[in-house]
């Protein structure tokens, strides 16, 4: 039934009048969609990276966004810098920034500022001890999916900094909201470069097989209409909420329609100039052509679709919504390579390769009609075919051996979730992240937050900050923590009065002032507007003050700022999250908040080390499910395709040894060469899917043309 429909559908597209409406049905596809569709690059999703809303670091989150507001938006870190130390002029600049940020003129998206002329008090943890480095914070209100309303925040802000610097003082902006900022500028130009790239490649390889100068531009033209085609159809499902689109799949769905296109175009090209030295009647041999390779390119293409619909069972929104992406382009790829190519070859002729253009050989024809008759095998890939068969067990072995030596490189491997580590060129971020990690700990960058919520007959934190303070000083104490910050050690250093008394203090403070001070209205005791002169007063209000950051407003929830000594997007730090969630649990218990208490306690831990902890286990998760699923499907294609039990299973274990060989090589150059701490986690699964389904591409090529 398939191939009968096949059949019918090449055999239409490769006619004498069907080459034309085949033509013209594609060029009126593109002109419709692209005035009817909404551009792509319009309804860009860029926040695809997300995990599942049940994760724990997801659920710690929205409790963070519930019961402190304020942390809604990426935070901006500023940093200031002077290798000479900081001087008079260069702290009026830092203050211009400053008084920029808190004024009318900051730009749309600024919160909250911190710096040493907002927070004086701040100080020791805003300077470095050697008085070279400054640093200052900016709490943005964008929300956090906004890629792009966060990266125009923060080019304003680079202006300003910019403007405000120069001499020896140099001004960096990192820190997550930098981070997204200079992604989103990387990803940008990266479509323009991936697509010169690309057809630069093709055209010179194709140049080099063919020998022609207008077959090269064969794929080129079929993969452009194509690609007019995917775009619309994807820009329609995205606007339309079917699934997420991301500028990241859409340059990886580019280099993939090149690839497939060009593929499908090769296998078409050689069989059509043999069936032409065959057959004088160009379509003719086009319609033999296509009903050789028709049901080879089908096959191909549908093991390549199932593959990657397997990403659909992933848990990241990375993978899961590459899937239905790359699917369709490849879709589209199809049906082009069963109908557009065809149709365009066949309106070419022998023209297609000229200037060595295929003459019709009655000899030949002839030769084939005999029965018995074998080809002479001619030039570099027929002498390596003939030498293959004849030394099959040598060239068997020394595959074998030199893939596994390749796979070696796996030795070691560890896969990498640090987003600094990813931009192959120094940023504005990277840069002012490494200023941080030389004068700051390295955590600063994004701390992690523990939150530890009350609940039972006193859930005030107000009334067990003698509790909290003993589970701080307990996190404190954790190897590679740098400091913590909570309501009792709003500056990371111990309390200069014991927790006790300072829960005596502030219990004393009338609930209207409290008020007042979250408010941050000016504080009135005895109807005297900022008079106050009593110092116990002074002293409650100022350690109310300070702690108010770090109790919700319900008096419920405390939020522990966790600072590591090391990289925060690093395997060590995110290793540590499992630690760190032990000891905050068992600090609980030992504070007498534990379960089953009148008054009861329960950790979470958000923060961008947090999820990627998560990351990296629904990655291992997914990984765990994709690839058996992947090998299954690929494995029924290619048995209904051979009609065969053995052949695929030997198949599935060549490109799976081909997999490993390629991270190996990959590993070994990102770890032992560029000395990278990992290979990006994404790379082996979107490399394995990749490898298997066009290394079994062109084993049905093969396979089905031996058979033939």
């Amino acid at each position: 039934m398939i191939p009968r429909l096949l059949h019918a559908l090449t055999d239409a597209a490769s006619s004498r009048r069907g080459k034309f409406v085949t033509i013209a049905f594609w060029l009126v596809a593109v002109g419709l969609l692209s005035v009817f569709a909404p551009r792509l690059a319009d309804v860009y999703d860029n926040n695809t990276q997300q995990i599942p809303s049940s994760d724990a670091s997801q659920v710690a989150q929205r409790l963070l966004l519930k019961e402190f507001p304020d942390s809604r938006g990426a935070p901006a870190i500023i940093v200031f810098t002077n290798p000479n130390g900081l001087n008079d002029a260069d702290r009026a600049s830092a203050r211009n920034v400053s008084d920029w940020l808190t004024s009318s003129a900051k730009p749309a998206g600024v919160g909250q500022v911190i710096s040493i002329f907002t927070v004086p008090q701040a100080a020791p943890q805003l300077l470095s001890k050697d008085g070279t480095t400054m640093t200052m914070i900016v709490q943005l209100t964008t929300e956090p999916a906004d890629a792009n309303g966060i990266s125009s925040v923060i080019t304003a802000i680079r202006a300003e900094v910019a403007a405000q610097t120069g001499g020896a003082l140099r001004g960096y902006v990192t820190g997550p909201a930098g981070i997204v900022a200079d992604t989103i500028t990387v990803f940008t130009g990266t479509d323009v470069t991936l697509l010169l790239a690309t057809v630069g490649l093709v055209l010179i390889l194709l140049l080099v097989v063919y020998r022609s100068p207008i077959l090269p531009l064969l794929p080129l033209v079929a993969v452009g209409l194509v690609a007019q085609v995917a775009d619309a159809l994807l820009a329609l499902a995205a606007r339309g909420g079917l699934f997420a689109v991301s500028q990241q799949a859409s340059s990886i769905a580019t280099v993939l329609l090149f690839g497939a296109g060009t593929d499908y175009t090769i296998f078409i090209v050689s069989r059509f100039r043999e069936e032409l030295r065959r057959t004088e009647d160009k379509h003719l041999a086009m319609r033999t052509t296509m009903r050789a390779v028709g049901e080879a390119i089908t096959s191909s293409a549908g093991t390549v679709i199932l593959s990657l619909l397997t990403l659909l069972l992933a848990t990241i929104g990375l993978y899961s919504s590459l899937g239905p992406t790359l699917a369709i382009s490849v879709a589209v790829m199809l049906v082009a390579g069963l109908t557009l190519v065809p149709a365009l070859l066949t309106w070419l002729g022998r023209v297609a390769f000229w200037p060595f253009i295929p003459r019709y050989q009655p000899e030949v024809a002839a030769a084939d009609a005999q029965p018995g008759e074998v080809a002479r095998l001619r030039g570099f890939w027929g002498r390596l075919g003939a030498w293959t068969a004849r030394h099959r067990v040598v060239a068997l072995v020394g595959s074998v051996l030199l893939l596994a030596i390749l796979a070696l490189g796996n030795l070691g491997i560890a896969r990498s979730y640090n987003f600094l580590t990813s931009f192959r060129d120094q940023t504005d971020a990277t840069t002012g992240y490494a200023v941080l990690q030389d004068h700051f700990p390295a955590g600063s960058l994004a701390p992690t937050t523990v939150l530890i919520q009350l609940r039972g007959t006193d859930a005030n934190a107000y009334n067990h900050l003698a509790e909290i303070d003993a589970i701080t000083a307990e996190l404190a104490r954790q190897p590679h923590v740098a400091e913590v910050q909570g309501p009792t050690r709003p500056l990371g250093q111990p309390p200069s009065v014991s927790p006790q008394a300072l829960q005596a203090s502030i219990a004393t403070l009338p609930a209207a002032l409290k008020q007042a001070i979250r408010s941050g209205q000016t504080p009135q005791v005895g109807g005297a507007p900022g008079g106050v002169t009593d110092p116990q007063l002074l002293a409650a209000i100022g350690a109310y003050a300070a702690s108010a950051q770090y109790v919700s407003a319900n008096n419920s929830t405390v939020r522990l700022s966790v600072a590591f000594d090391d990289d925060p997007y690093a395997l060590p730090a995110i290793d540590r999250i499992a630690t760190l969630r032990g000891a905050v649990d068992q600090a609980i218990r030992d504070s007498g908040l534990g379960a089953g208490e009148t008054t009861s306690a329960t950790a979470y831990i958000a923060g961008q080390t947090a999820q990627l902890a998560d990351t990296q286990a629904d990655d291992q998760r997914d990984t765990r499910l994709i690839v058996p699923a992947t090998l299954a499907l690929v494995g029924i294609v290619l048995i209904l395709l051979l009609r065969s039990l053995i052949a695929p299973l030997y198949l599935l274990a060549a490109v799976t040894l081909n997999f490993f060989a390629a991270i190996g090589v990959c590993s070994f150059m990102f770890q032992r060469v560029q000395g990278q701490d990992g290979i990006y986690y994404a790379i082996p699964l979107y490399t394995f899917i990749f490898l298997v389904a066009l290394g079994a591409d062109y084993t049905i090529f093969l396979m089905s043309r031996v058979r033939e």
